[in-house]
């Protein structure tokens, strides 16, 4: 009698284990053909280190880092055509922050820049000081506001100019 339940118990395991292996290969299958797997393997590779995107991000971290600022609060979005956006707090301030912005090529950056920012690489209001810095397919935007209004100018400018000097900016 035991031995008659244990099997069919491991009968009803062993059916609901293929159940789910099968549910997984298909739900895999499904991500391939509709190629999300593709868009997050891309995504993952970008925020981990891989390619131009997390080269460039890496680097920043690095450089921030050894001018004692802490960049805090990261965060990044994909728009689905190959363009990423990351944004730190500057030392946890939301009144201080960079977006580093790594675009497919340069004529997209130039065009998505422009439809944000204008044709100013400095804009000040009572309220605001932004100043963008642009190379090759990546910009690195600072905006600060409050009463430490451009306080890390110098900093993110001298950080910029290092980093193009030494990065890679092929496609």
């Amino acid at each position: 009698m035991y031995k008659s339940l244990a099997l069919l118990l491991a009968c009803v395991l062993l059916i609901a284990a293929v159940g789910c292996n099968k549910h997984t290969v298909i739900k895999k299958e499904t991500k391939l053909y509709n190629f999300d797997s593709y868009s997050e393997g891309n995504i993952r590779a970008q925020s981990q280190g891989k390619g131009l995107n997390g080269q460039l991000l890496n680097e920043l971290k690095l450089a921030f880092e050894a001018k004692n600022i802490p960049l805090t609060h990261e965060t990044y979005a994909e728009d689905g055509r190959g363009n990423i956006s990351y944004m730190f707090h500057i030392r946890g301030n939301p009144q201080q922050y960079i977006n580093l912005h790594v675009f497919t090529d340069e004529q997209e950056r130039i065009k998505r820049i422009h439809n944000w920012y204008g044709d100013q690489h400095q804009i000040d209001t009572q309220n605001m000081h932004t100043v963008i810095y642009s190379h090759n397919r990546a910009s690195l935007i600072y905006t600060s506001s409050g009463k430490d209004k451009g306080i890390y100018d110098k900093q993110v400018h001298e950080i910029f100019n290092s980093l193009i000097s030494r990065m890679n900016f092929q496609p």
